[in-house]
Order: C-alpha cells, then structure tokens, then sequence
C-alpha cells in the first residue's frame, strides 16, 4: 500500500509546485514499495485528495503516474457534504477509484 496527499489542479500557479512535489512523493512511495515487496504484490494507492473530479480535472497527472506503475486500485477521501458530486468512482485508466471519506461510507469500514 502506498500514498500521499495528492493534489488537483484547478488553474492556480500554486497547484503547480503542490503536484509536482506530491508527484515525487507518489512515485518514492510506490518505487520504495516495490523495492520492498517485489511487484508481486499489488499496488494500492491511497491519496487524501481525489487523484480525478468530475467536471474539474479529469486529465490527471497522478492517474498517469499510477498507470505508469500498473496500479489497480485508489481509495481516496477528502469530498464531503455537497463536494460529493465531483467524486468519481469506477475505472478510469485502468485503476479503480473509490472515494471513502467515512461519511460517505455512513461510518462504516470498507473492507479492502
């Protein structure tokens, strides 16, 4: 399992250098991983930040970094309340994403 914070850009000059820096921070934890536990093991990602949102970033430099790394799967948080209609669930470039932010989930686990 590997992950940060993640990021998305949404046009600041700011959320350039943010992704970039989480972008390195990304990859470390997944090369790490693999150095670690060969690539025998998937590779699940988590980020705090949805890596996609739907109608503001859906061409996304941490889907093609996780797709560089044949990830399968994403869970994400950070969308809540009203925010939830910008989650994106379900294969997108081959990795599947799930958004679980415990109220989401209404506070239950969700078995990985």
């Amino acid at each position: 399992m590997h992950g940060t914070r993640g990021w998305n850009l949404i046009g600041e000059v700011e959320d350039e250098k943010i992704i970039n820096r989480e972008l390195i921070r990304l990859e470390l934890s997944i090369t790490e991983g693999i150095k670690k536990f060969n690539q025998e093991k998937e590779i699940i990602v988590f980020l705090h930040y949805p890596p996609v949102m739907r109608g503001l970033s859906e061409d996304s430099k941490v889907i093609k970094l996780m797709q560089k790394y044949n990830v399968k799967k994403c869970l994400y948080g950070h969308l809540h309340g009203e925010a939830l209609e910008y989650a994106i669930e379900g294969i997108v470039g081959g990795i599947e994403l799930k958004l679980i932010s415990a109220d989401y989930l209404d506070f239950k686990l969700y078995k990985i």
